[in-house]
């Protein structure tokens, strides 16, 4: 199995800006970090200084009569109002310009499920990492088949909730070719802390040449049983094993060739056409005591897609 996916740290509280975004983000996320830390000094300083100074003395000490300042009232009250509407004109500033992409960004339509993430591009491309061009914006269109979700990328600084039943959208346009993690940031089942992808910046001719070939080296393309791995990682991870540890689905240790007992009370051997049509149409043949929980992926795996899971699944068998 793979590393998790990368995320390049920047400074103690933010991963690197990587996007056009990231810059007013951080810029809003400083200034209200440091009001912060500035108030707290003041008002705790204050605090120890006056409990200091004025601490009793003797028992026959009196209250200062003065009960109220007209001029210190209204600046403690001017000063943090006017940084509050600060606050909210650079933040509603970013949330505007994150909110509307430009014309002539690239559509890319995204699909959360449990527990994985599939990218289709223009071309009907369909892929479980997300390929995008530097300097280029890219915008998404993006939904769930099942629970709510949220696709979040640090680095980029950009987080949106994905929801049944409905589109939502965000865009971003990446400033470095980089890798970086895609995360789920919402809880969606016992398998979300699984639900991670990675997002990778070409350049742009780069990307293009990428995009041609199926975002495959054409020089270098994978095995079949590697293609299967990448697969795998990325789509079956969060559901099957590979050390005969039991999950949502069946483990695929020593899987190949072995007779699956079924819900309806038939057998059936895992062979090439067995796991062509559990990809394909996943309710047909359910195995005993399993769930009904696996998503079809018709449309989203290519012919040698399966066969690469089909020459993963062989090597499984010890």
């Amino acid at each position: 199995m793979s590393n998790a996916p990368h995320i390049d740290v920047d400074s103690f509280w933010l991963p690197h800006a990587s996007s056009t975004l990231a810059e007013g983000t951080d810029q809003a996320f400083y200034f209200i970090y440091y009001v912060c830390v500035g108030f707290f000094v003041l008002v705790v300083g204050a605090m120890v200084y006056f409990a200091m100074k004025y601490k009793r003395k003797s028992d026959d000490e009196r209250t200062n009569p003065i009960d109220h300042n007209f001029r210190l009232e209204v600046v403690w009250s001017a000063v943090p109002a006017a940084l509050l509407v600060y606050m909210f004109i650079i933040g509603i500033r970013g949330y505007a310009n994150a909110s509307v992409a430009p014309n002539d960004a690239m559509q890319v339509k995204v699909t959360g499920q449990m527990y994985n993430w599939s990218f289709e591009y223009p071309d009907g491309t369909v892929t479980q990492e997300l390929y995008v061009p530097m300097g280029k914006p890219v915008k998404l269109l993006m939904s769930s088949k099942d629970v709510i979700h949220s696709f979040f990328v640090p680095e980029f600084r950009v987080k949106q909730d994905v929801v049944p039943g409905m589109f939502s959208t965000l865009w971003f346009t990446a400033t470095r070719e980089m890798d970086t993690a895609v995360e789920c940031a919402e809880y969606c089942g016992d398998g979300h802390s699984k639900m991670l992808t990675e997002v990778h910046v070409f350049s742009p001719q780069k990307f293009d040449d990428f995009y041609a070939n199926g975002f495959e080296d054409p020089a270098h393309p994978n095995p079949p049983e590697v293609r299967g791995q990448k697969k795998y990682e990325a789509l079956c991870v969060s559901c099957h094993t590979t050390d005969g540890t039991r999950l949502v689905g069946p483990s695929f240790a020593n899987v190949w060739g072995r007779s699956e007992k079924l819900e309806d009370g038939s057998s059936v051997v895992v062979d090439e056409n067995y796991v062509r049509q559990s990809i394909l149409e996943p309710q047909a043949k359910i195995v005993a005591t399993y769930p009904h929980s696996m998503p079809s992926f018709a449309g989203q795996l290519k012919d040698k897609d399966i066969d690469g899971i089909i020459a993963f699944l062989k090597a499984q068998k010890k």
